[in-house]
């Protein structure tokens, strides 16, 4: 465990003894822990950027405790808890315990801010509805781990999608849900017609019924502007394209005008400043860059 996570993992001092075994599909990494009691401690990054992921811990055996930002959520086998790796957390373990933690960037559920936030304050069940088909899914991933050669990515696109869908409501009434919820339905609108070119700001606004300007307001408090969720999207599937062996007969600006990116010079500048890398290395490589 040490080797895996580094120095945090401890219990009063003394190091402590677990397993851990993963798997990568696309975006979307999941690992099999399991370990003696034990806390693990993420501590603040010194002299570098933070990661930028998100994990979900699936418990199956034992209980566990995470604590971010000064607020316990307690986790039961057949739960799960959502936890943000940008900021310090303790996860701790009182007795033998195993859990599934699927790993993943970010911004990669497509679920606004406060829906995140309201979802990392409580346990989710994954024994029923929409927690219990996604409990489903990274069961039969893991178990056919080594056998999905090239359609990892796309399944671990799928998985994100199960797990958008086990968190994605924030039990909350009132204005703030019913913002959440218009939220949930522009986000999705724009999944859908990513590769539309007629895709813009005001394009979203007018089949929703809004002013540009409410649209604006309505994600002013997002970490991205609607302009910028519909470029940051088809970045990301320009990305998942190029490194998908069976598009490998595509040219690059052939993927890139799939997805409304007409110039490669505009596409090479933002391709860049989002993942550190080229398209031209991510078509060479299957390099994932960064995040």
């Amino acid at each position: 465990m040490a080797r895996s996570f580094g120095r945090r993992f401890r219990d009063q001092g003394n190091e402590t003894d677990g397993t851990r075994s993963g798997a990568a599909f696309g975006p979307l990494t999941a690992y099999w822990v399991s370990g003696d009691p034990q806390i693990a401690r993420r501590t603040p990054p010194v002299g570098r950027r933070p990661p930028n992921r998100l994990k979900l811990c699936m418990q199956i055996d034992g209980e566990a405790t995470v604590r971010q930002n000064g607020h316990p959520v307690h986790i039961l086998p057949g739960q799960m808890a959502l936890y943000d790796t940008r900021h310090p957390y303790d996860l701790r373990f009182d007795r033998r315990w195993s859990c599934i933690v699927l790993a993943f960037p970010h911004g990669a559920l497509s679920l606004p801010d406060n829906v995140l936030r309201q979802a990392m304050r409580q346990a989710h069940s994954f024994c029923e509805g929409p927690g219990a088909v996604l409990a489903d899914f990274v069961a039969a991933a893991m178990e056919q781990r080594t056998s999905v050669g090239t359609s990892a990515g796309r399944l671990g696109e799928a998985g994100l999608h199960l797990i958008a869908g086990a968190l994605g409501t924030t039990g909350q009434d009132g204005e703030e849900a019913l913002a959440d919820a218009q939220r949930l339905q522009v986000l999705g609108y724009i999944r859908e017609h990513l590769a539309d070119p007629v895709l813009t700001h005001d394009r979203v606004a007018a089949v929703h019924r809004m002013a540009p300007r409410s649209l604006h307001r309505l994600f002013e408090r997002e970490p991205h502007t609607v302009t910028e969720y519909i470029r940051m999207r088809r970045l990301e599937s320009i990305h998942r394209d190029l490194a998908d062996p069976m598009l490998s007969h595509l040219s690059i600006a052939r993927v890139a005008s799939r997805w409304c990116f007409t110039s490669p010079a505009h596409l090479t500048r933002a391709f860049q400043a989002r993942y550190g890398v080229s398209p031209s290395t991510v078509r060479r490589t299957g390099s994932p860059g960064t995040s």
